[in-house]
């Protein structure tokens, strides 16, 4: 079976600090069982897996998020695995992106990808960010003053990884994107980095893309077009 990713709105309208809520996530959950996200006021990291809705706070600890809580920005698909593969000896996570980079590579580089892992880690670097109130700061600024890290050590669980294309950066983050989940529903993030010691790799391609524009005054006034390269590397990547 070969499935689509479904998206709310652009990164670049995160980048720019349009947090409000534009899809509820009983909504976003019809349109897929993997993929991640923020939360309206960027109130925490998403992770969804196996259907379900997860919010990785601040602190780092994770709740199942509510049909009726909403997100600014997700991106989710019905994983297909379509390729699969044992990893069994210690890995980092570039290593481990540059592996699924080789199978993009053959696959075909302009498609659009997840990506699950489920693993035992011996370590796994994570943010999330403090809640946010009106009037929104935009993210990078946010993350300045309000973004929270850990250390997971020891730890099995999954990741959730996906990936766009260069031709559409902007939109999405071009190359890869994880978030990460542990197997007991206690702890996740947005990963910077991460030590894998063993686990398996499901991959699935994708036949299309939807993408949900926002209807609202704030979104339709931002001047998209501004954000650059550098800003979202700012939000995406460790300091």
């Amino acid at each position: 079976m070969v499935t689509q990713m479904y998206q709310v709105s652009t990164l670049q309208a995160l980048t720019k600090g349009d947090f409000y809520g534009n899809c509820t996530i009983g909504q976003l959950l019809t349109k897929g069982d993997t993929g991640l996200g923020t939360f309206k006021d960027v109130d925490g990291e998403m992770i969804v897996l196996d259907g379900v809705c997860y919010r990785a706070k601040a602190d780092g600890t994770v709740e199942v998020a509510q049909e009726d809580d909403s997100t600014p920005f997700a991106s989710v698909t019905f994983l297909n695995k379509s390729l699969s593969f044992q990893l069994t000896k210690p890995i980092r996570m570039n290593k481990l992106l540059d592996k699924l980079d080789m199978q993009v590579k053959f696959k075909g580089e302009n498609n659009i990808y997840a990506c699950r892992i489920d693993g035992k880690f011996a370590e796994v670097y994570a943010r999330s960010e403090m809640k946010q109130q009106e009037p929104y700061k935009p993210f990078a600024d946010v993350l300045a003053t309000d973004q929270r890290e850990f250390d997971f050590h020891d730890v099995s669980g999954s990741l959730v990884c996906v990936y766009f294309p260069k031709y559409m950066d902007g939109l999405n983050m071009a190359g890869w994107h994880v978030h990460f989940i542990s197997d007991d529903r206690t702890m996740g993030g947005h990963v910077f980095d991460f030590e894998l010691n063993e686990g398996v790799v499901h991959l699935g391609e994708t036949s299309g893309f939807a993408f949900m524009i926002p209807d609202t005054d704030h979104f339709h006034s931002l001047k998209l077009q501004e954000v650059t390269k550098k800003d979202i590397e700012k939000v995406e990547k460790a300091k």
